[in-house]
């Protein structure tokens, strides 16, 4: 056996950069049998290296940025499923929020069950990036731990991949990899492409009514990032179905401008994504049986549904309005509305934080947004200035009060309160403890009736300790355990409450019997703003509360 100095000898490298909501994941193959001959082969590990190679100097421009990276590493073979992970309690190595100059170090264990020793991983490397476009740069290093007199083995002429952003070397013949740009993680299929491939099988109405669009929108500073998983979810539990094609749609049209406030956010999702299904088209109701043979009828989907994280589940609720009032009514009559869900959504504003956070919001220190969400009323100029577009603003929502734009909202004369209704779901999940953002009262929409003592003893009332420690584990997150990671796993159910609520469930303004309409809107108007919202929304459709 050589007594000579171990060493780390570098058998593949790949160097990038990344911008808010973008992720890359890089698939690393590692066969041993390519190099023979040699008394200190095969290891026993190697070593991953992963670099911000971002200058020190923007550590201190969080505002900026914050220009940090969080990366994981799994065995690919293990954790190619998600079912399969969560049985088996498979939990890939974590690293959340490195920071420029800083390296995460780990050893990759060869599994010795197989015959020829191979490896298989797969790392994610994802940009932490929030408020900006600015890009944060990246190096991964893999490593094999060898004496110096072994070293000659391993060395091949160098192999490289490079386009803008990105350079990838190959030192090994041991090693082949896959790459995975942003664009390829999150691609969205062509839907022209899907209908061309079923009409071989089916009539052409038929294939124009086979794919149910899901739209997955983030919440504020929020990016696709984090509906990732849950898109993957999504996609696992839906590859097999025949009846329809599920295609998740996300979106980066509001990565970094989530401040700008609900309608701009929501009207440009709902641009794009009218852009994605093939808007404008002909409504097959107005459409003569001769004129139909020669043009396309209707959209590329079939059904639709919304799911919405935090501010995203406000977002979706103007674009549903905004939707139905530019298509005049067109869009939810071609197209089913299937599930509208809201997780941890501020329906009724925020309204419950504590007073400093309050004063902040009402003076734009979060822009338009925080006013939004904030209960400040609206001037019709607001109305129609904030996306340029009077008319179709004041189909949206009722303009012709200065009040809160979730009050307008909710109002069962806007195009947004129409919509919603039209849907065959509405569920909403709320968090009981654990939010220091968004309370049970305005996730829940006010009303929620549950008598058993552990669930009122549970609810969370955030401190401004809490606050503090939610925006500094934003900036520097804590270290991810690998119990924190097997947490969602538990047999044991989260869900506290979970009861379909309809108008008849909620309780009356008075308990004066047979109440003119016009008393009732009088006695409304004396409410809570929150309380009017919540009483709206309730007063002509059903919601399922998920605690």
């Amino acid at each position: 056996m050589s007594t000579n100095p171990a060493k780390l000898v570098k058998l593949w490298k790949a160097k990038s950069e990344l911008t808010v909501g973008e992720i890359t994941k890089y698939r690393i193959y590692f066969d041993p049998r390519k190099i023979r001959n040699s008394t200190a082969w095969p290891p026993n590990n190697l070593v991953l290296k992963v670099t911000n190679t971002t200058p020190l100097i923007f550590r201190a421009a969080i505002l900026m940025g914050p220009y940090n990276i969080s990366a994981t590493c799994f065995e690919t073979n293990s954790c190619i499923t998600i079912p399969k992970q969560q049985t088996e309690l498979i939990v890939p190595q974590v690293k959340a929020g490195i920071k420029c100059g800083e390296t995460w170090k780990i050893s990759l264990s060869i599994p010795k069950e197989r015959e020829e020793w191979s490896g298989d991983w797969t790392i994610e490397i994802l940009s932490d990036i929030v408020f900006t476009s600015n890009r944060v740069q990246y190096e991964i290093s893999l490593f094999s731990i060898m004496d110096e007199d072994e070293i000659k083995i391993s060395n091949i002429k160098n192999n490289t991949y490079k386009d803008d952003f990105t350079l990838i070397e190959i030192f090994s013949p041991t090693i082949t990899y896959e790459y995975f740009k942003p664009k390829d993680v999150f691609y969205l299929p062509d839907l022209t492409t899907i209908n061309n491939v079923n009409r071989e099988i089916e009539s052409i109405q038929d294939t124009k009514r086979s794919v149910h669009l899901i739209v997955l929108t983030h919440g504020i500073h929020g990016s696709m990032l984090d509906e990732l998983y849950l898109r993957e979810v999504i996609e696992e539990k839906c590859k097999h179905k025949l009846e329809h094609k599920v295609v998740v749609y996300m979106s980066d049209v509001n990565h970094s401008v989530t401040e700008d406030g609900i309608e701009k956010c929501g009207r440009r999702l709902a641009e794009s994504i009218l852009k994605y299904i093939g808007w404008p088209w002909i409504s097959s109701n107005s459409l003569s049986s001769s004129a139909s043979k020669n043009i396309t009828e209707g959209p590329l989907i079939s059904k639709i549904s919304f799911v919405g994280h935090s501010l995203g589940g406000l977002i979706n609720i103007f674009l549903v309005g905004y939707l139905n009032s530019v298509t005049n009514g067109i869009f939810f009559k071609d197209v089913e509305p299937v599930h509208y869900i809201a997780i941890a959504s501020p329906l009724l504003g925020s309204t419950d934080l504590a007073w400093y956070i309050k004063i902040g919001m009402k003076w734009g220190a979060i822009g338009q947004t925080g006013k939004d969400l904030a209960l400040i009323p609206r001037s019709k100029v607001e109305h129609s200035a904030s996306d340029g577009m009077k008319e179709q603003v004041s189909l949206i929502v009722d303009s012709s009060n200065e009040e809160p734009l979730l009050l307008s909202l909710s109002r069962p004369n806007s195009s947004a309160h129409i919509a919603l209704k039209l849907f065959k779901n509405r569920t909403l999940y709320a968090n009981i403890s654990n939010d220091a953002t968004v309370s049970l009262r305005t996730s829940s929409l006010f009303f929620i009736n549950h008598n058993d003592e552990d669930f009122i003893k549970d609810q969370y009332n955030a401190t401004i300790f809490d606050h503090l420690k939610h925006l500094l584990n934003a900036i520097n997150p804590p270290e991810t355990t690998k119990e924190y990671l097997i947490r969602s796993f538990s047999d044991k159910s989260p869900i506290l409450h979970d009861k379909l609520y309809t108008p008849n469930d909620i309780p009356p303004i008075t308990n004066t019997e047979n109440t003119s309409n016009e008393e009732e809107d009088e006695d409304l108007k004396n409410l809570p703003i929150e309380e009017q919202i919540a009483r709206l929304w309730h007063k002509d459709m059903t919601w399922v509360f998920t605690v």
